[in-house]
Formats: C-alpha cells, sequence, structure tokens
C-alpha cells in the first residue's frame, strides 16, 4: 500500500502530515479495491486518502467529526450529521491540492493530474504525453522521479499554484491560449466557436454538445518557451479543431494571450446524422456557424456525428510533434484515436463528405477550410 513521505508531499504541493495527527481507515463500501485513510487533527479531518493496486488520490479536506468520531458533521445548521464511512468522505469537498492516478485498463495510458481543488486550475495532467504506470508500483516509480526532478524553483511555483484564489475567466471567440501539454512544455491554441454564446444568443445550431462546448484548435508548435507571442503563432498551421467544454478557460488554467479575429475561412468541426430526438425524424448538419437540417430525411451515413467532448483539446503530443516536423496534418488524420478516425473532415472520407455536401446543397468549400 502506496503512501508519500513527507518529502514527496513537498514536490507536488501536498501539506505534510503533523506528528500530532492520528491515520484512522473509515469503514469501506463493499465494492472498494482500495484503503481509505483519513488524518485527523483532533475531531478535525485533514487529508484523505486512497490507496490501492491501480489509484492513488491524495487530498486535502477540512472537515469536522462527532466527539465519538462516528459521524461527519454538517456544515449549515439545517443539515445533519451523516455516517463516517469511506463513501460519504468521498463526497465532500476538498480544500488544497490534490493527486490523482488511476489505470482503468492495462492497455490504456495512466491517468494522472495534479490540480487546486480551490482554484480548480490543473498544475500538471498526463493527458496530452501520456504515462503507462499499469500499477502502484509503476506509479511510485513516477513519483520518485518527479521529485527527482523538482528543483527549487519548482518548490516556489508549486507554492504560488497552490495559494491561488478561484477566478473566473471571460474570453471570447479568436482568444489565443497557452497550456500545459506535460511538466515543462507548453502548447498554444486558439477559440473558433463558442456554442454556449449562441445558446444564449438563441442562433440556431445542433445542440448536442455537453456542457459549455467551445470549438478548439491546437497550434502546430510545442514548447518551453511561455512567452510565445500571437504574432509567432499567426504563422503556424494547427491541428484540425475539435471540441472541448470550457472549464479550463474558464476557471484560468488555459491562460489567454491575445486575440486573432475570427475570419471568413476557418476550421469547424463537422457533426452530421440523424436527430438524436426520437420525436424528430430529421437528418443534420453543423459546421461553424453553418447549421442545416432536413426533416423527414435520414442520414446516409451513421458514424459521422462527431458530437464526443471533454475537457481537454484530444490530441497526443507524439502526433502533434509528427504534424510539426511534416508541416501537415497528415500524422493526425493517420492516427486511430476517435478524433481522426470517423470524423468528416479526414482524407479518407472525401466521397461520404461530398455525398453529405450533395445532401443538403452545400458547396465543400463552406465545410472545409481552404
Amino acid at each position: 500500500m502506496l503512501e508519500l513521505t513527507n518529502e514527496q508531499r513537498k514536490c507536488f504541493g501536498l501539506r505534510p502530515v503533523e506528528r500530532h495527527w492520528i491515520a484512522i481507515t473509515p469503514k469501506p463500501s463493499p465494492y472498494d479495491r482500495h484503503v481509505t485513510i483519513a488524518y485527523l487533527d483532533g475531531t478535525v479531518l485533514r487529508k484523505f486518502i486512497a490507496t490501492g493496486d491501480t489509484l492513488y488520490t491524495e487530498a486535502e479536506i477540512c472537515e469536522q467529526l462527532s466527539d465519538d468520531l462516528r459521524y461527519l458533521m454538517p456544515k449549515t445548521p439545517k443539515g445533519k450529521p451523516v455516517l463516517f464511512t469511506a463513501a460519504t468522505l468521498e463526497k465532500r469537498t476538498g480544500t488544497g491540492m490534490c493527486l490523482s492516478y488511476r489505470q482503468h485498463r492495462p492497455y490504456l495510458p495512466s491517468y494522472i493530474s495534479l490540480y487546486s481543488l480551490i482554484s480548480e486550475k490543473v498544475y500538471y495532467s498526463s493527458e496530452y504525453d501520456p504515462v503507462y504506470a499499469h500499477d502502484i508500483t509503476d506509479f511510485q516509480q513516477w513519483v520518485e522521479d518527479w521529485c527527482n526532478e523538482t528543483s527549487q524553483d519548482d518548490l516556489t511555483d508549486l507554492a504560488r499554484f497552490a495559494a491561488q484564489p478561484r477566478q473566473h475567466v471571460r474570453f471570447r471567440e479568436g482568444d489565443v491560449f497557452r497550456f500545459p501539454i506535460n511538466r515543462r512544455q507548453y502548447g498554444y491554441g486558439r477559440i473558433l466557436l463558442d456554442y454556449a454564446r449562441m445558446r444564449k444568443a438563441k442562433e440556431p445550431f445542433w445542440d448536442i454538445l455537453m456542457g459549455k462546448p467551445l470549438a478548439c484548435s491546437v497550434y502546430h508548435i510545442a514548447t518551453e518557451r511561455d512567452d510565445v507571442s500571437v504574432e509567432e503563432l499567426k504563422h503556424l498551421g494547427s491541428l484540425p479543431s475539435v471540441h472541448m467544454m470550457d472549464n479550463h478557460l474558464f476557471y484560468g488554467t488555459y491562460e489567454i494571450i491575445g486575440n486573432i479575429p475570427i475570419g471568413e475561412h476557418e476550421d469547424y468541426p463537422i457533426l452530421y446524422g440523424n436527430s438524436v430526438d426520437a420525436r424528430d425524424r430529421a437528418v443534420l448538419l453543423q459546421c461553424g456557424k453553418l447549421y442545416r437540417r432536413i426533416h423527414n430525411g435520414t442520414a446516409l451515413f451513421s458514424d459521422f456525428t462527431n458530437h464526443g467532448i471533454g475537457f481537454g483539446l484530444n490530441f497526443r503530443l507524439s502526433v502533434l510533434l509528427k504534424c510539426i516536423g511534416e508541416n501537415s496534418n497528415t500524422p493526425y488524420w493517420a492516427d486511430n484515436s476517435p478524433a481522426a478516425k470517423k470524423n468528416l473532415r479526414n482524407p479518407r472520407f472525401r466521397s461520404e463528405l461530398e455525398q453529405v455536401c450533395r445532401q443538403f446543397d452545400v458547396p465543400l468549400s463552406q465545410l472545409l477550410k481552404q
């Protein structure tokens, strides 16, 4: 069973365990495959850890227990005490930095992230530069490597990050942003379309994307520089745009550095298929501001709805580097990722796209960046 040492905790901005704290193990849920550890400072919970063969989570917490340590006390006068168990503890919101590791399948990359529960900002994520830590032993080695690479400047930066309050950032279409690819490298992207703004303005579009979705692109650059200018980025190519929820921009993980006004020929995701509403028999097409529907129609193909969405930009560093090296998106389209293999913009589906254009009487130039 893994538990970080206090020295290792410093390298992740986590609060060390105090000598007078007491570790207790709340009652687990019937299907838990991990051990839950809670650290008590008197009757106040200060730290929560979940550790198992393929997961590790450590977070700061501040929760009051009853004097007999059996109940979690309510936050408000109207609330009621709840039995103190692993399940009820996991539902409580943390108060500081959180380190999380998950390995869902042996053949898939791990997901490792370090973020602040106060600011909702992410300091590090393995999303774009995958880590293969197949079990807790591999993760322990990753932790040791991270700590060995941590400098005094890193510790200062972590302390600054952990102290940041929550903020809500305003953004608009055309904004250019910087984001962390891994611990040392940055990427740069651009907001092409804000669907939430379209909803608010009651502009018609195929509203099947979860959350507050954006269409964003990623420039052909991966660098340790955090000062790349908008003027430099104007001359770079970019990966095909994808849908992304607005959380990382709204809370400031992705930092706005400038704006390039939206032009006539931008690269937008294409959504095509039958209506998802069983009461509405229609085939629909969405690309940027272009929205078409054919009542009592049927989609020619069933694989191109393209409405998957997540919190991130849906690319891998290895593919981005190939695209940069070839100055082309051919490696992106050749990749077997879900973002590429069922995408009407993929050159391998040019025939299908042309058929869709004929069905809606839309010029191909309106759907593809020229």
